[in-house]
């Protein structure tokens, strides 16, 4: 005989209220704690209408016990075996090596270009990762782009700051500036050579105003002054490999017959050649 459907009234009566009071099952409060309660108090029996429907869920969450449903995989943990982790990557649609990714197209600035080791480099560490096709394009995207602003806002503080420290230049100096800016430049090469100009310009400080007044101030002192070879006339002729060939005579490196004026001559020679850093020895 098909049981009879047990309304609820007021929230209490139902097919579940004739569960034995003594029935008994843990349930976790809000508070995290775990408590047992009559078994007829669970939330859980009031979605079904009576006990045979009851029954025949539980019937079939004990069948499904075990099972895979489908289109589920597993979640590697720890030291997953090769197997499992190659099953995980198939199944979130990994490529096989990073060349497999694709990456959109983003628009650049004109003259602007990608260094590909860079990229190859963001596409093996994504691999890496076992980050999908979806989540490599999204996070190239929005990266990209930031980037990108960031360098160009750089460049474009840099410019705006040049125009700046120009402008203060040229209130001081006004017609002189360009005369300034020169004698600044060849003191530099003076001082350090193109290492220093490299320096200078790399950190900016080849644009500020105050550098450039520096310089220029040295600028007669560095090429009139005492570190200036004043016999340049002597110096004419010499080239590196002469120098190299003056360096083997005995009036220079053998103590016994070192001739001051030969060497004095030899230090003049690297002077000319490579203003501000000649080191004898090195050079020729």
């Amino acid at each position: 005989m098909k049981e009879q459907r047990v309304e609820r009234v007021g929230g209490e009566q139902g097919w579940w209220m004739d569960l034995p009071a003594e029935w008994t099952v843990p349930v976790r409060g809000e508070d995290g704690n775990e408590a047992q309660i009559p078994l007829r108090e669970h939330p859980a029996l009031r979605k079904y209408g009576s006990k045979d429907e009851a029954v025949k869920a539980l019937v079939h969450a004990q069948r499904m016990l075990g099972r895979r449903p489908e289109g589920y995989v597993r979640v590697p943990r720890g030291a997953a075996a090769p197997e499992e982790m190659e099953e995980f990557r198939t199944a979130l649609g990994l490529p096989e090596g990073p060349e497999g990714y694709s990456l959109p197209e983003v628009d650049l600035p004109e003259g602007f270009e990608l260094q590909e080791e860079l990229i190859n480099g963001f596409l093996k560490k994504a691999h890496a990762l076992g980050m999908t096709p979806e989540q490599v394009q999204g996070l190239y995207e929005w990266f990209l782009p930031l980037n990108v602003e960031a360098f160009v806002n750089q460049d474009r503080d840099r410019e705006q700051q040049r125009g700046r420290e120009l402008e203060n230049l040229r209130s001081v100096h006004r017609g002189e500036t360009r005369s300034v800016l020169e004698a600044a430049r060849r003191a530099a090469l003076a001082l350090g050579g193109e290492d220093l100009m490299e320096v200078l310009d790399d950190t900016g400080a080849s644009d500020r105003a105050v550098v450039i007044n520096a310089l220029a101030r040295l600028a007669p002192v560095l090429l009139e002054g005492r570190f200036r070879f004043r016999g340049e006339d002597a110096a004419q002729g010499l080239t590196p490999a002469k120098l190299k060939e003056m360096m083997r005579d005995p009036r220079y490196h053998d103590s016994m017959q070192r001739d001051p004026e030969f060497v004095a001559k030899v230090s003049r020679g690297f002077e000319m050649l490579y203003p501000g850093k000649y080191e004898p020895g090195t050079r020729a």
